[in-house]
């Protein structure tokens, strides 16, 4: 599980020392939160230094078929080598994502989608165990300067629909079972360690399932590049068309098939999450992660502004782990990465690859969020417990005459965390706290 190895990453909790009078968040932090990861960091290397300085752990990659190569001729490790490489220099542990994407061993007529359906389960479930015994760290074919074994992998993301470029499923859903129960043997055939996950679910399935199965009663909306708007009103959630699809896919391989995670991918409204992640912890009857996450979304009338991607940042991360979830993979480093219209404005880095408040808002979390800490939701707001006892209570907007108030970020300063003082009012400011003075969590 996630859980276990997220919890080994760190032999001791993020450093905190001596009070100070302020935070700033605009310099690297020291730590590695073990819960705090990014899915997608780019291929470039020399930039995964920028996910260690915002003390996170886990970044997820893929790894193609189509690229690695195999079927008789000798597969091709370069890339995936300098990407895993690349990330364990910087102490971040990969999550490989696997894509059967070779036109040479998939049946043609699924290209459109990236997992394509192989011709061969068993060459696909051969490809997966070959890649897993080069990281596994056994000493037989390891990569060389391997610095410790990848335990993390996952197979057919977004799985539900049948044109998912990035993802997908064109095939049957038995034969859909059989590529996912494929996978999950072959990453047990070369490490009875690994882990394996499910791809994970879209946000936009989920809630369309949600209201299908009687859970929630929303409209679910996506924009798409061409400035069209997909609309799903609660009716046509609950139709014949996608009552077969929930019924003759989703529900089937969650049920069905061989894996030792769920995921499900968080877009959108947040408050949506907590009924996202409990649905599919009783869906699936398995751990839940989120390997995609992100915010502002403006597929439902959100517009981007520096304090509403801190706060997503603090929002989204806080509510996977007080509503059961393992871990949330933020979107995407920089902002040049081809994405949804949705989700433009999500990654942390702009297009000039400075810095966007999502980055300052991690260097927090890395602070709050050590080994052992456990995260409870609170009445408009979060409790975060220390492995040693320590608490600090986080709050968005509030406080207004609060005296318990010690802290607080400005919306106009999301890179430092201030102390209340006679000249610092956080009274309804952007995120405020309640922690022990005398021991403060907050500080380095």
């Amino acid at each position: 599980m996630l859980s276990r190895f997220i919890m080994a990453l760190a032999a001791g909790s993020v450093a905190m020392a001596a009070e100070a009078a302020d935070l700033d968040l605009s310099q690297p932090v020291e730590g590695q939160s073990p819960v705090l990861g990014i899915a997608f960091p780019g291929n470039a290397p020399e930039y995964y230094g920028l996910l260690q300085d915002m003390g996170m752990s886990w970044a997820r990659i893929s790894a193609s078929w189509g690229h690695i190569g195999g079927g008789g001729k000798q597969p091709d490790w370069t890339d995936l080598d300098r990407r895993i490489a690349g990330l364990q220099a910087r102490g971040i542990q990969p999550f490989v994502t696997f894509e059967s994407d070779a036109d040479w061993a998939t049946d043609p007529a699924t290209h459109k989608v990236k997992n394509a359906t192989p011709l061969d389960i068993n060459a696909w479930q051969l490809f997966v165990a070959q890649v897993v015994e080069r990281y596994d760290g056994d000493g037989n074919a390891d990569m060389q300067g391997l610095r410790q074994p990848v335990r993390m992998w996952q197979a057919a993301n977004e799985f539900v629909s049948d044109t998912n470029a990035s993802g997908g499923w064109a095939g049957t859903t038995e034969q859909l079972i059989a590529y996912v129960n494929a996978a999950h043997d072959g990453v047990k055939l070369a490490d009875a360690k690994g882990v394996f996950v499910l791809g994970g679910t879209a946000a936009f399935v989920m809630d369309v399932a949600l209201v299908n199965q009687g859970r929630a009663d929303w409209t679910v909306r996506q924009f798409w590049n061409d400035g069209s708007e997909l609309v799903f009103p609660p009716a046509k959630s609950r139709s014949a068309e996608v009552d077969a699809l929930v019924r003759g896919k989703l529900l089937p391989v969650l049920r069905e098939a061989r894996y030792d995670v769920a995921d499900v991918h968080l877009y959108g409204p947040e408050d949506r999450d907590p009924l996202r992640l409990k649905a599919m912890q009783e869906w699936s009857g398995r751990p839940v992660l989120s390997s995609e996450c992100g915010g502002p979304n403006l597929d439902y009338g959100d517009t981007y502004s520096p304090q509403a991607h801190f706060m997503a940042v603090i929002a989204r991360n806080l509510n996977v782990l007080a509503h059961g979830g393992q871990a949330c993979l933020w979107f995407g480093l920089g902002e040049e990465m081809q994405t949804t219209v949705g989700n433009a404005r999500v990654p942390l880095y702009d297009m000039q690859r400075q810095p966007k408040p999502g980055v300052y808002a991690y260097r927090l979390l890395s602070r709050l969020l050590p080994k052992g800490a456990i995260v409870r939701q609170i009445a408009e707001g979060w409790e975060i417990s220390a492995g040693d006892g320590r608490k600090v209570q986080l709050f968005p907007h509030g406080g207004a005459g609060d005296p318990s108030i010690t802290h607080c970020v400005l919306s106009e300063a999301p890179n430092r965390v201030l102390r209340v003082t006679e000249s610092v009012n956080c009274s309804n400011e952007m995120l405020v706290f309640k922690a022990d003075l005398g021991t403060d969590i907050l500080n380095k």
